[in-house]
């Protein structure tokens, strides 16, 4: 079974550096990614996490859209509970119709929020997802002209706007539950292995067992989420991933932190008083890390990988990411 790749960036904010210098990077990522074999960049949404600088990724997909020719664009996610289902539908509907075929929406039923900024958000809350998700899909359906409102459907007469074809939709997921569910739905699946570990091979078989055909899947697709980092050698790629090793460490602690550069990460993770984490990210040099995510995937019988790379610079993670692609299209 052939696999595609992607890429997932949450555009980590390092230490010293702003905000705005991480979306800088975000951007550079994007432009070299478009350079190379990767299908899709997918981009994530945040609130209240000084780790991360993606916090609107209907803004940052515009904007990347604009600045690559090739490469998809993609949500991972936005989270649907903190929108009305119509405000989504429209964003997709206008992304799509301004970049025609380069767009898909990734759909989470999470807030990516900690519970006061879940709150703040004012959305409904993840208690109607299902509610939620229904109504924006009969909304693309209806602004694509693929299947018009039902008379006595409870939004006939208020239509998603711009009409016209709508985006790819999938929908994330870190449990069998969720998976399943997205089945149902006849969606495609990206399954967030970074977030439960081990679980991908028995989540995207609840999903295929329960999916159900429709306009936006015939058939069931899933892709899975990992962290992977690729360097020249093995010890290079050993000293990077200390960047999100020490991460992991203050994550474990409820603490939000901007990442570290290796060097200082190895320090943080010597003089740190618990031992780190299991780092569960795939490491090493391009040609094992290809190796090591082919056989996840087969594993899963997973149709796409997701890669999210966190190194010290831009310049390290363009780098892992181009090894990747050589490494991943020797494979082939």
């Amino acid at each position: 079974m052939s696999v595609a790749l992607s890429i997932l960036d949450p555009s980590p904010v390092f230490e010293g550096r702003s905000a705005a210098q991480a979306l800088d990077e975000t951007r550079a990522l994007a432009q070299a990614a478009d350079a190379l074999s990767y299908r899709s960049y997918w981009v994530q949404e945040h609130h209240n996490a000084a780790s991360f600088a993606g916090s609107v990724p209907e803004v940052l997909m515009a904007d990347l859209a604009a600045r690559t020719s090739r490469i998809i664009l993609g949500s991972g996610g936005i989270m649907l509970p903190n929108y009305s289902p119509l405000k989504v539908a429209e964003i997709g509907q206008a992304l799509n119709a301004l970049y025609p075929g380069r767009i898909e929406i990734g759909l989470g039923r999470a807030t990516g929020a900690d519970p006061r900024a879940s709150a703040a958000l004012l959305g409904p809350g993840a208690q109607t997802f299902p509610t939620m998700l229904r109504m924006a899909m009969d909304w693309w359906l209806d602004a694509s002209g693929e299947q018009a409102l039902e008379a006595d459907h409870r939004a006939k007469g208020i239509a998603a706007r711009p009409s016209g074809p709508r985006p790819d939709l999938w929908m994330l997921c870190s449990s069998s539950e969720s998976a399943a569910f997205a089945g149902q739905m006849g969606l495609k699946l990206a399954f967030a292995d970074f977030l439960a570990p081990e679980g991908a091979a028995a989540a995207l078989a609840a999903y295929r067992q329960a999916f159900e055909p429709s306009p936006f899947a015939a058939q069931p697709y899933a892709a899975i989420g990992l962290v992977a980092l690729a360097a020249e050698t093995e010890a290079e790629a050993e000293r990077l991933s200390a960047t999100v090793k020490a991460w992991s460490l203050s994550r474990g602690a409820g603490l939000f932190r901007p990442y570290l550069t290796a060097d200082a990460a190895l320090a943080k993770l010597e003089e740190a008083p618990l031992e780190a984490p299991p780092n569960r990210a795939v490491i090493g040099r391009a040609e094992t890390v290809a190796e090591r995510l082919l056989e996840k995937a087969r594993e899963a019988q997973a149709n796409e990988l997701f890669v999210l790379t966190i190194a010290e610079s831009p310049e390290a993670r363009i780098a892992s990411y181009s090894l990747l692609d050589q490494a991943w299209k020797a494979l082939s």
